[in-house]
């Protein structure tokens, strides 16, 4: 099911879902390069998701807006964000690639600003998305970031 080149087929990347989706309790073999680009599809859908949110927050606060997006996303894409929270661990190329996503997350809910450093967002982002999926986003404390 290897394709030639660099990249994951989007097919490919389907097929390996779809083994996840169908035995979530059986170690489904993915390399590197596929948790990469998974990690890639899961973060464009959620700056996809992430958008339409911020555009019609009107003034509920950021921080919830965001967190609920995310909590959304992961309920409409479970076997992508499983696959993906099972090897975050054990890849450190995966970790590396969700540096996009944290940056996303701590950008549009504004704890963190463009011109601040990217280690940072990084950081703020991932604690931020910790407690998300904890269900403690809405006690974060922005003078924390």
């Amino acid at each position: 099911m290897r394709i030639t080149g660099a990249q994951s087929s989007y097919t490919e990347l389907n097929a390996v879902l779809e083994r996840a989706r169908r035995q979530p309790r059986t170690a489904t073999s993915i390399s590197e390069e596929q948790l990469v680009a998974l990690q890639a599809r899961w973060t464009r859908a959620l700056s996809a998701r992430l958008d339409q949110a911020i555009e019609f927050a009107g003034s509920r606060p950021l921080i919830k807006v965001v967190a609920e997006a995310w909590r959304q996303q992961g309920i409409d894409q479970d076997t992508l964000r499983g696959v993906l929270d099972q090897a975050e661990s054990r890849c450190p190329a995966l970790a590396a690639a969700m540096g996009t996503e944290f940056r996303y997350l701590a950008l549009a809910a504004g704890l963190v600003g463009l011109d601040g450093a990217t280690e940072d967002a990084v950081r703020v982002g991932r604690d931020y998305r910790d407690r998300i999926r904890s269900g403690d986003s809405a006690s974060w404390d922005s003078s924390a970031a």
